[in-house]
């Protein structure tokens, strides 16, 4: 049964990479057509950085310090408290 859906699974994906080249090969645009997107060549760059930048990246850091203060502690009291040297 597990040879059977192995062919029928690289038979599936022969076929899939036959035909999609030819479904997805896109003709030229009819000459009345305009362009889909007009980009304007005046637009000016943001002067400051993105909010993902100011706000995410600083508390991603954040709790990246927490968590690894956290696992340190944790083991301590629970790894090595438990057992004790002898000398």
């Amino acid at each position: 049964m597990t040879r059977i859906r192995l062919l029928f699974a690289l038979l599936l994906l022969s076929l899939a990479l036959a035909t999609m080249p030819a479904a997805l090969a896109l003709g030229e645009p009819a000459p009345e057509e305009g362009p889909a997107v007009v980009v304007d060549e005046e637009a000016e760059p943001p002067a400051e950085d993105a909010w993902t930048f100011r706000f995410l990246v600083p508390t991603l850091l954040v709790m990246t310090g927490i968590a690894l203060v956290g696992v340190v502690v944790t083991y301590r009291v629970r790894v090595q408290g438990r057992y004790r040297v002898s000398r």
